[in-house]
Formats: C-alpha cells, sequence, structure tokens
C-alpha cells in the first residue's frame, strides 16, 4: 500500500512539473507580422485599448487597412487580404495569459504605471515574426518582483479577485 502511494505521489508530482514547469508548446500564428518594421508606430495604435482600458485589443484587418493599400509581404498575408477587406477577423493565438483569478489592467500598468510595453512583453519590438510562445512567462514572483521594483502595492487584494 505505501508503495502503490509513493507511486501515486511520484507520477502526480511529476505531472504538475510537466504541466507548470515546461514552456507552452509553440503557437503558430495566421500570418507573419513583422513588429520590428512596424516599430515607428506606437503600440497602443494597433493594440486599441492599451493605454486606455483593461484589454489591450489585438488588431484586425481594418488596422492594417487603414496604413497598407495592397498586401504586405508577410507569409500569408496575399492569401488573407481578400477577405480582410471585406472585414474578415484574423485568427490570431492568444500567447499571453494571466490566471482568471488576477485582475491585469493595461490602463493602469502602461498610463497611470508609466510601463512600457517591454516590461512584460519583452523584445517584441524587435522580432521579424509573430512570437510561439509567451516572451517572458508570467507567474506571481514576476509580478511582484516588478511591483517591488516600481514601489507598486503588493497587497494581494489589489490583484486578486
Amino acid at each position: 500500500m505505501v508503495r502503490w502511494l509513493r507511486f501515486a505521489a511520484t507520477a502526480i508530482a511529476g505531472a504538475l512539473a510537466w504541466v507548470l514547469l515546461l514552456p507552452a508548446a509553440p503557437l503558430s500564428q495566421p500570418l507573419a507580422f513583422n513588429h520590428a518594421r512596424h516599430q515607428t508606430v506606437a503600440c497602443a495604435v494597433c493594440h486599441r485599448g492599451a493605454e486606455t482600458s483593461a484589454r489591450a485589443g489585438i488588431p484586425q484587418g481594418d488596422m492594417c487597412i487603414k496604413c497598407h493599400a495592397t498586401a504586405p509581404a508577410a507569409a500569408g498575408a496575399a492569401a488573407l487580404w481578400p477577405e480582410l477587406a471585406r472585414g474578415r477577423h484574423i485568427g490570431w493565438l492568444r500567447v499571453t495569459r494571466v490566471p482568471d483569478h488576477v485582475m491585469f489592467s493595461h490602463r493602469r500598468h502602461v498610463t497611470l504605471g508609466g510601463l512600457a510595453c517591454e516590461s512584460c512583453h519583452a523584445d517584441i519590438g524587435q522580432r521579424t515574426a509573430p512570437p510561439p510562445r509567451a516572451p517572458m512567462r508570467l507567474k506571481m514572483d514576476t509580478c511582484l518582483a516588478c511591483h517591488q521594483r516600481e514601489g507598486a502595492s503588493a497587497d494581494c487584494a489589489a490583484c486578486h479577485r
């Protein structure tokens, strides 16, 4: 019985370590968006809401069409361009997530806190292709270290529901 319990505990610990510690599988985005080519444009221009609301929007085709008269050279753009011109959404896959029990506001961090996007999104501005996974693993230790460094509240109720 003791052997079985040890085996079960080891198996459960191994499974938890696998899920929590190993990096997520790489994602493949529908367009090979080049952030480096768009460095002259402020992040909040395309990611509407980053300065004014809790969520930063993920750009859709209507945003691309405002600047590009024809399909950019990005892989996949030519095939999607006619659909985007008709209002079709780009099927971006979400890369960065915070747990459901965490209240995160882009406005609070970007506008009120004065943090640069790179604080959480690392070198995204220099990337020539979409990241295959989150550029930085956002977990409580990462957030607390930043809060301490920036002199922000470390009160649990400030971020946890």
